[in-house]
């Protein structure tokens, strides 16, 4: 999770910022299942969906945690199929460097709270 969220800030320091966020949403997936399988002792769900693997691991989220997720589960796919509507609007350097903060937020909580 750690090697996706380094990837995303670099494909971001080098403007490339739907990929940016493709690699954010990998980050947290592998953060949350990696999590649900400590808490499990199972595999993981078989989904992209974040939010339905958050929502698995049967904490409390958040409002915002579960925008996040959503939106990130949004990227998986946009971003990988070249959306220009959907670049224009969310592939920004803003919008990635906002992205990048709230998930080393999460994933603060996350692995110091396991």
């Amino acid at each position: 999770a750690w090697g996706e969220l380094q990837s995303a800030e670099l494909l971001r320091a080098g403007g490339r910022y739907a990929s940016a966020l493709f690699h954010c949403h990998l980050a947290v997936e592998k953060a949350l299942k990696s999590l649900y399988m400590e808490r499990h002792c199972k595999d993981a769900p078989l989904t992209h969906d974040l939010l339905q693997i958050a929502l698995h691991i049967q904490d409390v989220w958040t409002k915002e945690e579960k925008m996040l997720f959503a939106d990130l589960t949004e990227y998986a796919v946009a971003a990988r199929y070249d959306d220009p509507f959907w670049a224009e609007r969310e592939a920004t350097d803003e919008n990635v460097r906002g992205r990048l903060e709230r998930i080393n937020t999460l994933f603060s909580t996350l692995f110091h709270a396991s």
